[in-house]
């Protein structure tokens, strides 16, 4: 009896309603990174794809897709903080998800 399989190579498309990328690394806890604006503005906005890389110096980075407010208050400070989301802040980081405007507070919609 031959088994039924699927062959995902990205570079020629999956062919499925949703990219299953995000389905194949799993588990996959959520970082939530905050940051400082160069004019002061908080944000906390959630990553998926995030890691440690080194313990001595600490190193940990994160993936983003596109230019968010984020990546561009890291390029303007030099920092961020990482968060683990655990499933007591789940809902609360939900509630940062959604692109809101830059002088939004994530921090007060959570």
């Amino acid at each position: 009896m031959m088994e039924a399989s699927h062959f995902y190579e990205p570079r020629l498309g999956h062919g499925l309603p949703h990219d299953p990328f995000n389905a194949i690394v799993g588990p996959r806890p959520i970082g939530w990174i905050s940051t400082r604006s160069a004019e002061g503005l908080l944000n906390v906005a959630p990553y998926s794809f995030f890691t440690a890389f080194n313990y001595t110096p600490p190193i940990v980075g994160f993936s983003s897709i596109g230019y968010k407010d984020s990546v561009r208050n890291i390029e303007a400070s030099g920092e961020f903080v990482w968060n683990l989301v655990t499933r007591p802040l789940a809902e609360a980081m939900n509630q940062t998800s959604a692109a809101v405007a830059p002088e939004v507070s994530e921090f007060e919609l959570a």
